[in-house]
């Protein structure tokens, strides 16, 4: 019998997962582990309108009476520091030690951190967390030049919210185009296309070699020997699984903590969502997603299971930005085998999807502006339903026709 489940990490994964265990009917105890004074929360919108101090602070997830309606037992700025699972218990900063039946492991990442010289001067930020947000935030008010290093999402996302506060933004990424691993060449050139006409510069194959200043930062320093003058500094150059406490546990990982399609560790009673899970891919493979979706996702999934409802469920990578302005969805690895089919105009400022067709299946989708159209790409990456890539880039021709008409064959077949 489960009478006692802990959930260590409060972030969107674990807070769904609490959530969902009431909403399953659960009744025993739950015990809801954060490292942050703050009720769970929102965490994408830090990187855009509390940054820009749109909004002071970021959406909760639930009302703060909702955890009290629902006993759950919320323990805010406290940390789990090592795990007993022969014990099962968790021991706390604390000094408390909670016992429990299951464990719902869903840490998330930590920023990767800079190796170079000069990384550790004042005005060298990372952005993870509210108190991250609160100090970049201060900084763009009495700053004038910034330079992020690492143009992925939050780094874009960042420029674009630095733009509107009027600070000068220079990006430098080492590879050869914005956003390829989650956009692809073609999507990551418009949006870096996007991101020069606010006035953001971009250097690509830039490779960053030291960070100068007496204390605090005045600029970075290429491996070509430029120096680009900044008064603050984002490193945006991603994360690593937070796995550290299962792997001093004894349960298997590797970069995330390895999970069955249902969530659950090498250890039956442990399992792991969100961020820090290396989960099952649609398709082979399995790797830390980080995405908002996937992270509600894998959350109800697991505790389905944890309830004696197993359902495994494989992933597929499903996530969302706002960059310049626009609005881009992104559902499968657009990297991959096949053909691009594109419907719409990427120069022409109207809403686009660009599609992945691989035997004769869309195996992934990029929106721009389209989220109508989104939802029914959805749909045709999920299903595995044969399509025509003439009819797909045939803006005429409604996408929703298209599912009914791929679904039609997919039953006469």
């Amino acid at each position: 019998m489960i009478e006692t489940i802990v959930i260590v990490g409060a972030g969107l994964a674990g807070a769904t997962a609490a959530r969902a265990l009431r909403a399953g009917g659960y009744e025993g105890k739950i015990h809801l582990i954060g490292e942050e004074g703050q009720f769970p929360y929102d965490r994408p919108s830090l990187s855009k309108n509390v940054l820009l101090g749109e909004a002071e602070t970021p959406p909760l997830l639930m009302e703060p009476s909702w955890y009290q309606e629902a006993n759950i037992d919320l323990c805010l700025d406290d940390a789990v520091e090592s795990i007993d699972r022969e014990r099962h218990r968790v021991m706390l900063r604390s000094g408390a030690a909670l016992p429990f039946d299951r464990l719902i492991f869903a840490t998330g990442m930590r920023p990767r951190k800079l190796p170079f010289p000069g990384a550790d001067l004042q005005g060298v930020y990372y952005l993870r967390d509210y108190a991250d947000c609160e100090a970049l935030r201060k900084a763009f008010s009495e700053a004038r030049a910034l330079v992020i290093v690492g143009g992925g999402l939050i780094g874009c996302e960042v420029a674009t919210a630095a733009r509107k506060a009027g600070l000068q933004v220079t990006i430098l990424d080492c590879a050869d185009e914005l956003l390829v691993r989650v956009l692809g060449d073609k999507v990551g050139g418009w949006c870096r296309q996007q991101l020069l006409d606010l006035g953001v510069r971009i250097e690509l194959n830039a490779r960053l070699e030291r960070m100068v200043g007496d204390q605090t930062v005045r600029g970075v320093v290429c491996s070509d020997g430029r120096e680009i003058e900044a008064d603050i500094v984002l490193v945006s150059i991603g994360g690593e699984p937070a796995d550290a406490l299962l792997k001093a546990a004894g349960v298997d990982c590797e970069n995330g903590v390895l999970v069955d399609a249902c969530g659950q560790s090498s250890s039956a009673e442990i399992y792991a969502i969100g961020d820090v899970a290396a989960w099952p891919i649609k398709g082979g493979g399995r790797r830390s997603l980080e995405t908002y979706i996937n992270s509600q996702q894998q959350a109800e999934t697991a505790v389905a299971a944890l309830l004696g409802h197993c359902k495994p469920a494989p992933q597929i990578a499903t996530s969302w930005t706002e960059i310049a302005g626009h609005r881009i969805q992104m559902i499968g690895d657009i990297n991959g085998p096949g053909e691009f089919v594109l419907r719409g105009d990427l120069s022409g400022g109207q809403a686009a999807l660009l599609f992945r067709v691989h035997e004769g299946k869309v195996a992934a989708a990029v929106s721009i502006d389209a989220t109508k159209d989104f939802a029914i790409a959805t749909r045709l990456v999920s299903s595995d339903l044969a399509v025509s890539p003439q009819l797909l880039s045939d803006t005429s021709f409604a996408l929703r026709e298209l599912l009914k008409t791929s679904t039609r064959a997919g039953v006469s077949a």
